[in-house]
C-alpha cells in the first residue's frame, strides 16, 4: 500500500501505524536520477509493505519536518523503516532495493 503524505497528520499517521507493524517512509526527488531508479524498487514493494511517500520538492516543510522528528538526516532519496514510532533504520541512493526492504521489515515482524 502506498500513501501519499501531505502535511504532518500524515506523518503522524504513518508513525502511528508503525506501532501496529513496520512502515516506510519514502522521500523521493521529482528530478533526481537516483530517485527515480529508487522509486521503482519502492513501487514493487508496496504490494507487500505499507510505504508512506512524499516527493521533497513539493513539500519541503515536510521533508524537513520527518528529519527532525525522526532524528535522522535529510537524504534523497531515503527509505526510512519506522517500528514502534522510531526510525529503526535509513537506506539511500541505492541502498534502497525492493529486497533489502522486505527482508528488514521481515525480521521486524518475526522480533516480536
Amino acid at each position: 500500500m502506498f500513501n501519499i503524505m501531505h502535511n504532518s497528520a500524515d506523518l503522524d499517521a504513518a508513525i502511528a501505524a508503525s506501532h501496529e507493524k513496520p512502515v516506510v517512509v519514502f522521500k523521493h526527488s521529482a528530478s533526481c536520477p537516483f530517485s527515480a531508479a529508487a522509486q521503482i524498487e519502492v513501487a514493487h514493494a508496496k504490494h507487500d509493505l505499507d510505504i508512506y511517500g512524499i516527493v521533497v520538492q513539493y513539500v519541503p516543510e515536510l521533508k524537513i519536518e520527518i528529519a527532525e522528528r525522526l532524528d535522522v538526516e535529510h537524504r534523497s532519496p531515503q527509505a526510512i523503516i519506522l517500528h514502534k514510532g522510531k526510525a529503526v533504520s535509513d537506506h539511500w541512493r541505492s541502498e534502497i532495493n525492493e529486497r533489502k526492504l522486505k527482508v528488514a521489515v521481515k525480521e521486524l515482524m518475526a522480533a516480536e
